[in-house]
């Protein structure tokens, strides 16, 4: 299955089909790149230490706290979105 966003992560904006074919765009212009990107970076860094303290709840304590896995989903729908993870449809 070819996977081909259709609007940009970032602002939401219609992306343009290229008429020459090559790698579709995921980005509308430079400004959303940027900022995606490094929302993405942020993103990844709150992803890592959240998982670490799931983690160390589970040594300690044998036990996940819901709060922290719907705070851990929520932004690893995000990174998705803007990483170009299609959704999956069932």
């Amino acid at each position: 299955m070819k996977y081909t966003p259709t609007e940009c992560p970032k602002c939401g904006t219609r992306l343009a089909n290229s008429p020459r074919g090559g790698r579709p765009t995921r980005w509308c212009c430079e400004g959303c790149k940027r900022s995606g990107e490094a929302e993405m970076s942020r993103l990844q860094s709150l992803l890592r230490g959240f998982e670490e303290g799931l983690y160390v709840d589970l040594l300690n304590y044998d036990e996940a706290k819901p709060r922290r896995l719907k705070v851990i989903a929520e932004m690893q729908r995000r990174y998705d979105d803007l990483a170009g993870v299609p959704k999956l449809t069932s």
